[in-house]
């Protein structure tokens, strides 16, 4: 599970790679002789990935708490297994 709270206070995005970034970013993600540019692109998209986490972990609160709601025997494995999705 990731710990989203270690990320408070972090720049907000959208991150963008300048090209005086690539030269300091190709001594980083060389991968023999060829630059993962991968890398540089999954950097840039840190910060949507951090809020997309946030984003399905409170549907999925918010879906928990819906199903709590409901009256049927499969409600107990189906909150169970969301609670554990987001511990």
């Amino acid at each position: 599970m990731i710990d989203t709270g270690k990320y408070e206070g972090h720049t907000e995005g959208p991150w963008e790679l300048s090209p005086d970034d690539w030269v300091w970013a190709e001594h980083l993600f060389m991968q023999g002789n060829t630059t993962n540019f991968g890398n540089g692109m999954l950097i840039t998209d840190a910060p949507l990935l951090l809020a997309e986490v946030k984003r399905l972990r409170e549907g999925i609160k918010q879906l928990t708490v819906r199903v709590e709601g409901m009256s049927t025997g499969y409600k107990k494995p189906i909150v169970k297994a969301l609670k554990e999705m987001i511990e």
